[in-house]
């Protein structure tokens, strides 16, 4: 996070009044899925201003995090406020590590099959709307989008549905994207896909921070014109690779570096390939790049 935000955040914490917007950033839950939680299933109950604004303090953000401890072990949302209520029936629940056998998952999967061969988007985004209502995004890719794209891919009767799926997610992903775009002079980052645009707007979903998210690489004239405009707001670049790169793109990696800016890869493993030292090459699951992008964030402000 860029140092003004930091400034921010730890004023916030030592006033015990977090914004929403801070929370959702910080525990990478959606702002509607906080709301959710407190209306829906009263798990939340946060101070409010004179004007109304919610306003969470630590204590508020551990509870959320127990919530989501639950979450990915499998619980159902509407289980989660006994376990919170009752510490020892907490202590001695035993949910299975495979959280796709718990919770909505497993017959969520079921109906968007069963949607997709019968052509009925709506009820597929019916089924991603009600999931995304409850459970934050990494958890949403992780047991349902992940799940069926397997599914499609496996089956050989069922393949032809999977670019139909795809479509769904990358048209419900490029509209959520468009509202992470930094404000005013906000630093943020610039995901670049390397293939699909699909695998970088997922973790646009899952970074919910401020950041731009591309449907499409750029030319290199091009690319170098929109890093000219970043580094003027202390940006950083991410290369979401979903393939091998080609040429082009392989002379692109390591520019933005070049111009003073954050820079780094993730996605395939780029070992056998010769990138500049400044890139830094991430691996791991979408949900542990946050911190991995805070980290390198940190180098925008340090002299």
């Amino acid at each position: 996070m860029s140092e003004s935000t930091s400034r921010v955040q730890v004023a916030d914490r030592q006033a015990g009044s977090i914004s929403i917007q801070h929370v959702s950033m910080h525990c990478g839950i959606p702002a509607v899925t906080l709301r959710a939680w407190e209306r829906r299933y009263g798990l939340l109950t946060p101070a409010r201003t004179d004007k109304g604004h919610r306003r969470y303090s630590e204590v508020d953000i551990a509870r959320i995090e127990q919530i989501q401890h639950w979450l990915e072990r499998g619980v159902p949302i509407s289980q989660v406020a006994g376990l919170l209520a009752d510490s020892a029936a907490a202590n001695g629940a035993v949910w299975e590590q495979g959280a796709e056998q718990q919770g909505p998952w497993r017959g969520a999967v079921t109906d968007a099959i069963c949607a997709l061969e019968s052509l009925n988007t709506r009820r597929l985004e019916q089924l991603l709307n009600g999931l995304l209502n409850d459970y934050s995004h990494a958890l949403v890719l992780d047991h349902f989008c992940d799940p069926v794209r397997a599914r499609l891919a496996d089956t050989s009767a069922l393949g032809g549905w999977l670019t139909l799926f795809d479509g769904v997610l990358q048209a419900k992903w490029s509209s959520r994207a468009l509202s992470l775009a930094p404000r005013g002079g906000e630093a943020g980052w610039l995901l670049v896909p390397v293939g699909r645009a699909l695998p970088a707007l997922e973790l646009a979903m899952v970074l919910n921070r401020p950041l731009w998210c591309l449907g499409a690489p750029l030319v290199t004239v091009e690319l170098r014109s929109v890093l000219k405009s970043l580094a003027q707001r202390a940006g950083g670049v991410l290369w979401v690779v979903d393939r091998w790169p080609t040429a082009g793109q392989r002379q692109q990696i390591g520019i933005a570096s070049g111009c003073g800016l954050s820079e780094a890869c993730w996605g395939l493993d780029l070992s056998q390939m010769t990138l500049p030292q400044e890139v830094a090459q991430l691996g791991g699951r979408r949900q542990g790049l946050a911190s991995e992008l805070d980290r390198l964030q940190q180098s925008w402000s340090t002299p």
